[in-house]
């Protein structure tokens, strides 16, 4: 588990500007005996104000979110069934935006200072913030310095109050109806890159929301708000990307956020499937607006889009080739009859892809070619020629000026890369086209290639170019 740190810094500002609170003075001796160490906790209940103190303005500054309507305390944690505790105070339940909607724990951790006859005093040092979308666990059975205690893994209570900042991802079952949930369709929410892709399916303010044995209920002064979110991950299921060796570093994830009043919570990998459908389920002050669905490209050719919630309005300038869909519902039949040394066989598309970035081949090494501008696109065909007696030769970089692909207007797009892997012809053609082109032709001219051990080869069409429509 990972977690990063709340600066020195920031903790001494807000302890500042909070006006200098003076600590609880010090209490009577604990009646609970608690080791670190072997050695006896003094001041327990000092250290656990002092810690609860720190969860304060953790929670303003919004890196945890409440949840329920209890105060968030302090524990220490039992490590066996006597007196010994872990070193660290966990504080809770809050609730780590970006997980799901069960309790979350913050642990603050304990350092010694001085030892003394009867035991150690310790201070408390900043709290331990987990990561947004990871959650964090006590090690054990809590308890309270004056006895009290309480089992975290205990089942949740029947209804959780979500507090501000926050933020779960949850699963989607499909269990139940936008309607039944208290949402309504979203079909102009959609907001997409090469690498990831996000459509909502659904959109509300609902009352509660359903998690499992639990019901979310907004705290006051809030309202809860629920985006039903189909997601692909298409640097995971796309297997363009799953090439090697890429040069440089290989493409980077892009990230998924949502932009609130004052925040920005990015919604962690971790919790989005590769292509399914999930709940985002976040908590917004009673009436507010200016909320957007944002999605970031990493890389050397970055890109912010942002769309506004719940309409889909482009909040920014999104490229012509992001605002059409990627691929057709229905695959493609297009074939061309070709001839290699007088042997017969098909030139076949098997696929189309169309956005703004794509994988190519360069001198042995994978890299993403980008269009040249935002009235621009990058055209993917995807490309099978085959043939009884074709000669069996690595040759996609020597036969690819062979392919012509055709605008409407009978210009010829420009070719800016290709895959291939151990054919004689490419499996992947990428050219350059107009954001908004409806159609292409392509087709193999007539012409020859020295393929390695094989030598000069002859390649031919059979009969005439394919359409390739991109209505989609």
């Amino acid at each position: 588990m990972r977690f990063g740190r709340v600066s020195l810094g920031l903790t001494a500002l807000a302890v500042a500007v909070a006006g200098c609170a003076t600590p609880p003075a010090q209490s009577a001796p604990e009646p609970e005996k608690l080791t670190i160490g072997g050695k006896t906790v003094l001041d327990g209940q000092l250290l656990q104000a002092q810690a609860e103190e720190e969860l304060t303005f953790t929670l303003n500054f919004g890196f945890v979110a409440r949840t329920g309507s209890k105060p968030v305390d302090c524990w220490f944690a039992r490590t066996n069934g006597e007196t010994e505790v872990d070193s660290r105070l966990w504080c809770g339940p809050v609730q780590v935006p970006g997980t799901g909607a069960t309790a979350d724990w913050v642990p603050v951790p304990l350092k010694e200072t001085k030892q003394e006859d009867g035991g150690a005093r310790f201070e408390v040092l900043p709290p331990q913030i987990p990561e947004q979308g990871t959650r964090s666990s006590p090690v054990g059975s809590l308890v309270r310095s004056d006895g009290k205690e309480a089992d975290p893994n205990k089942e949740e209570a029947a209804s959780t109050e979500a507090g501000p900042d926050f933020l779960a991802v949850l699963p989607d079952d499909k269990g139940k109806s936008n309607e039944e949930l208290g949402l309504t369709a979203a079909n102009d929410l959609k907001v997409r890159d090469d690498l990831l892709s996000a459509t909502a399916t659904g959109w509300g303010t609902p009352d509660s929301f359903p998690d499992g044995k639990t019901v979310l209920k907004p705290g006051p002064g809030l309202q809860l708000r629920v985006l039903r979110l189909k997601v692909e991950r298409l640097l995971s299921t796309d297997p363009a990307f799953d090439q090697l060796p890429w040069q440089g570093y290989t493409p980077q994830p892009s990230e998924l956020a949502l932009e609130l009043p004052g925040r920005r919570q990015q919604l962690p990998a971790d919790r989005l499937p590769e292509n399914d459908t999930v709940f985002v389920v976040y908590t917004a002050a009673t009436g507010s607006q200016g909320e957007a669905l944002a999605l970031n490209t990493i890389g050397t050719k970055s890109l912010e889009q942002r769309v506004e919630l719940p309409t889909g309005k482009p909040v920014t300038d999104i490229p012509g080739s992001l605002r059409r869909a990627a691929s057709p519902a229905k695959g493609v039949d297009a074939k061309q009859k070709i001839e290699v040394e007088g042997k017969a066989g098909e030139l076949k598309v098997l696929g189309v892809r169309l956005g703004r970035q794509r994988p190519v081949k360069v001198n042995g090494d994978y890299q993403v070619a980008t269009a040249s501008a935002p009235d621009k696109a990058l055209l993917e065909l995807r490309i099978s020629a085959k043939g009884d007696g074709f000669p069996e030769a690595v040759g996609g970089d020597l036969t690819k000026d062979l392919f012509k692909v055709k605008l409407p207007d009978g210009s010829e797009a420009p070719q800016v890369g290709i895959r291939y892997d151990g054919g004689m012809f490419p499996v992947a053609l990428v050219v350059e086209v107009p954001a908004d082109v409806k159609s292409v032709t392509l087709e193999l001219t007539e012409g020859s290639a020295r393929l390695p051990i094989v030598g000069s080869t002859s390649i031919k069409p059979v009969d005439g170019p394919v359409a390739v429509p991109l209505d989609f």
